[in-house]
Parts: structure tokens; sequence; C-alpha cells
């Protein structure tokens, strides 16, 4: 009887170890091989921070595909964790730099005396 469930178990959950991978991004450009060697053959070039699913690291390889293409990425090109999610809307805003108002005295006037011209005052027409 356990037998019969525990094969059970494991028949119903055949089909979600596939969904088992990790998410993970490149750090930048990266070759995918189709083998764990920096001298295997290409199979795509990834762009940097393309989201990449992860199925086993060994050493210094990843077992990856991205866009249905399974291959090996160097371990050192992927950071673990999905990119963040960005909505429009979440990006930041621009700081907000407030100044200080600048303050300067007014000027002061002050009374010199009565103007006394070239002309000694007659025939300013200002007067």
């Amino acid at each position: 009887m356990i037998w019969r469930v525990a094969f059970g178990v494991c028949v119903a959950l055949a089909p979600v170890r596939p969904a088992l991978a990790e998410l993970a991004m490149t750090a930048g450009p990266v070759a995918m091989r189709d083998a764990p060697s920096g001298k295997a053959q290409i199979v795509q070039r990834i762009p940097g921070n393309a989201e990449v699913e992860l199925r086993k690291c060994a050493r210094r390889w990843c077992r990856a595909s991205w866009r249905d293409r399974p291959g090996y990425v160097p371990a050192e090109a992927v950071v673990l964790g999905p990119p963040p999610a960005t909505l429009p809307g979440d990006e930041m805003p621009p700081p907000f730099v407030y100044l200080q108002p600048t303050w300067a005295a007014p000027p002061v006037w002050r009374w010199t005396g009565a103007y006394v011209g070239t002309n000694f005052g007659f025939f300013s027409g200002g007067w």
C-alpha cells in the first residue's frame, strides 16, 4: 500500500521537476556553449541582464537554458535571482534639491544733503 502511494506521488511530481529550475540573470554578455568547456562550440550568445534558468551548477560551469535552448554558461557570469521587476512609474524620481534662498540686505539710502550740481542748482530742470 505504501509503495503504491509513493509511486503515485512520484508520478504526480515528475512533470513538476523541470519547473524547479532556479532563475538567474547574466552579469554581462556571455556565450552559451554545448559542453562545460571554454573550447566547446558556442550554442548562442546571451546579452547582459538576460534572465536564464539554471538547472545545475558544478565547479565553474552551470547547466542553463535561455529561450528554450539548453547549454552551459560560466558560473561567474550569472547572478542568482530574477532581474528586479520594474513597472511603469516605479522608476526612482530625480532627487529633489532644495536650495536655501539667498538673502541680501536692501541698499541703505542715506541723505547726503542737497544736490548742488555744476550750475549750483540753477536751470537744472529736474527740480
